[in-house]
């Protein structure tokens, strides 16, 4: 695991600038290993808190054992650890505050970059299975050479000869989201969700391509759709738990 402590810790020291403390909170709400590791230092900085106060209060008991004087415990040395005290106690507590509000306060998330990051993680490569190529197998090497384009067009002939071929219809849709045709890709999975299959994104996939879109509307009706998929356990389940609870 990468090794943040020095980065962390120069953010709730003011230490870096305007754009760098910018970077900080977005990377704190978009990366939940980074946002561990956060929260681990803050942890850190409370437990240090409750050390230091109760090294604190032994030190209170042994002055008054002693009867020490005022003078001995207004010494430089003693002032300056009761400012150290001061300095961890105040730090902890606004780190609490300033997680409490990214985690609790934090507005949704923006539905077209939860959408990207799927994206981006699932579908810029599509399985193609060893051996003979066949017209579905042409059109996936195709969609992984980035020839979008092509791609749908050998997709889009498979549907013609076959109009029952799930697998096109799904390739179809994804390959049109990619290229931003929002409503063609969505009518393919529409056809698809109505597949009694073993396994079937398609409502999934409304879900995901209403989120990339984000129009006025979008929002309401992708969170139905997850919520379709998480009553019915549908494929993307897991995902759309996550996303309910983001957006």
């Amino acid at each position: 695991m990468e090794n943040y402590l020095d980065y962390i810790d120069a953010y709730f020291s003011g230490m870096l600038n305007p754009e760098e403390s910018k970077e900080f909170q977005k990377r704190l709400e978009d990366d939940k290993m980074f946002a561990d590791e956060v929260a681990f230092y803050l942890a850190a900085k409370q437990a240090s808190k409750e050390e230091l106060i109760k090294d604190k209060k032994e030190w209170f008991k042994q002055i008054a054992g002693q009867n020490a004087s005022f003078a001995e415990m207004r010494s430089p040395a003693r002032v300056k650890r009761m400012w150290t005290y001061r300095v961890a106690v105040a730090a902890s507590v606004v780190g609490l505050l300033l997680l409490s509000w990214y985690f609790f306060l934090q507005k949704p998330a923006s539905p077209d970059r939860l959408a990207d990051r799927y994206i981006t993680a699932h579908l810029e490569t599509l399985s193609v299975n060893m051996g003979p190529t066949d017209s579905i197998q042409e059109g996936l090497r195709l969609y992984n050479e980035k020839r979008y384009s092509s791609a749908l067009h050998q997709f889009e002939l498979i549907i013609q000869r076959d109009t029952a071929n799930d697998g096109a219809k799904k390739y179809a849709g994804i390959i049109s989201l990619k290229l931003g045709n929002y409503d063609k890709a969505l009518e393919y999975f529409q056809e698809l969700a109505r597949y009694v299959l073993y396994t079937n994104p398609g409502l999934f996939y409304q879900a995901l391509t209403l989120l990339k879109r984000n129009q006025p509307g979008d929002k309401e009706q992708a969170k139905q759709f997850l919520q379709q998929v998480i009553d019915r356990h549908l494929d993307g389940e897991e995902t759309a738990r996550d996303w309910l609870k983001r957006l």
